[in-house]
């Protein structure tokens, strides 16, 4: 990693009843202990730290304060996710996936930050973490499972290929974009909008 930052990243999913929570608590007291690297907590922790965090919620509760104190003793940061809620199933929410880390992070990661992707079919939303404001750009080339599952894909890729035989490889890839694009719909109707018209009608449901 950058600088020869060495840590340990730890993912969590923890039981949904307060005995087992209370077994993985004490295993990650225990473990931070034994670990002296720089060290990122992430995962399922099935319990909120903050009446807010859980829809309809209207006091604290032992597990709250359990897990709150967990944080505290380990002297973890919790990272913002700028969402409100990351499980969601009916008319209940909660805030039950985090990800946390201690102050080398934030020391050496000043773009340290967490993003939330679409919910999509899970009743969970994933968590991305960016170390950087890097942008790459866009990928010069994309396929769709289902084009492979198509016979002919590979006999119109395979002849707008042959005919780039003067480009490099990344250069031919580029130039595929506009071939693909233009087949794709006439073979599977335009993917993107149906995906994006599916999305939109589940974030509606939500």
């Amino acid at each position: 990693m950058k600088d020869n930052f060495r840590c340990a990243l730890c993912v969590v999913y923890a039981p949904s009843d307060h005995r087992g929570r209370l077994i993985v608590w004490d295993q990650l007291r225990a473990l931070k202990q034994h670990i002296k690297f720089p060290f990122m907590l992430m995962g399922d922790f099935n319990e909120v730290i903050a009446i807010a965090e859980r829809k309809g919620a209207s006091q604290l509760t032992v597990g709250m304060r359990e897990l709150s104190g967990l944080l505290q003793d380990l002297q973890f940061i919790d990272l913002d996710i700028d969402q409100k809620f990351t499980w969601m199933r009916k008319n209940a929410a909660s805030r039950i996936d985090r990800i946390l880390v201690t102050k080398e992070f934030v020391e050496q990661f000043q773009n340290l930050r967490v993003r939330c992707k679409n919910r999509m079919l899970s009743d969970h939303t994933p968590l991305v973490i960016f170390t950087s404001e890097t942008v790459w750009g866009p990928c010069p080339f994309r396929t769709l499972d289902i084009w492979l599952e198509e016979p002919k894909f590979l006999d119109v890729f395979k002849k707008e290929w042959l005919q780039l035989t003067s480009l490099s490889f990344v250069q031919k890839l580029t130039a595929m974009k506009g071939p693909s694009r233009r087949w794709n719909p006439k073979v599977f109707g335009h993917i993107d909008l149906k995906i994006q018209a599916y999305q939109e009608e589940l974030s509606r449901l939500d």
